[in-house]
């Protein structure tokens, strides 16, 4: 009876290898279903990446075209302003009365706001997307790129600083009724003034201020326009780094 009781004990006892095997199996079970949940979230990433940069690049493709146009309008300030000048400047200025006040009201009226298209973008900033961007050279090249808006912000800022003290300052040089008259309301715009209205004085400090403040507001149109321009070959130079990384067309 002891030997047949003690052989029953031995028989039911497990050993140090055998919980080993079983805790190994557990582990390698977990380890397995983490590498298999990894890869699934890295797959998933992999393509919200490449869903967000075949985005990026439409909008990237939308921003020649905007610097095609404000390259146009600020052209048109800076030829306008020299106009102006050269006629103020003058010793005939009087027989043109009917010119200097088109281009003194036209120049107004010329909006040369510049936005670059960062919506995809900002939908990423905003939701912690920007680290989904694997490659650190397109993630650099993007971040540089966007990052510039803040500049054209500033120089956005320092136009319009140029554009209100012309605007303050138009009324001492100018006739206002004479402005009023060339309105067109619809589709609105300004079209020639009648006959050919004289200036309200021709004070050499008053005209020399005007053309001061004429100056200024035609330098930075043109240097805007110039840091502008840059933005076409950096836009073409990110779309292709873009393109090139993810297989796009």
């Amino acid at each position: 009876m002891e030997t047949h009781a003690h052989h029953l004990h031995k028989a039911s006892g497990k050993n140090f290898w055998h919980y080993f095997f079983e805790f190994f199996m557990l582990f390698l079970a977990v380890f397995c279903g983490f590498l298999v949940e990894n890869f699934r979230e890295h797959k998933i990433e992999r393509e919200r990446e490449k869903v967000y940069m075949e985005s990026m690049v439409e909008d990237l493709k939308t921003d020649p075209a905007k610097v095609a146009l404000m390259v146009n309008k600020s052209s048109q300030v800076i030829i306008f302003a020299d106009s102006l000048i050269h006629l103020l400047r003058n010793k005939d200025c009087d027989k043109y009365g009917q010119t200097m006040y088109y281009l003194a009201r036209k120049i107004t009226t010329i909006n040369m706001r510049f936005e670059l298209n960062d919506r995809t973008y900002e939908q990423m900033k905003s939701s912690g997307s920007l680290r989904l961007i694997s490659d650190k050279i397109i993630s650099d090249s993007v971040l540089n790129y966007y990052s510039a808006q803040s500049n054209f912000i500033m120089q956005e800022g320092i136009q319009n600083t140029r554009a209100n003290s012309y605007f303050d300052f138009i009324g001492k040089l100018f006739d206002a009724s004479v402005f009023q008259e060339m309105l067109q309301v619809y589709p609105y715009d300004y079209h020639l003034p009648n006959g050919n209205p004289a200036l309200l004085t021709h004070d050499l400090a008053i005209v020399n201020e005007f053309i001061s403040r004429l100056h200024y507001l035609g330098t930075i149109s043109a240097g805007n326009s110039g840091q502008v321009r840059l933005r076409i070959n950096q836009t073409n130079r990110l779309i292709d780094l873009i393109q090139t990384k993810y297989n796009l067309k």
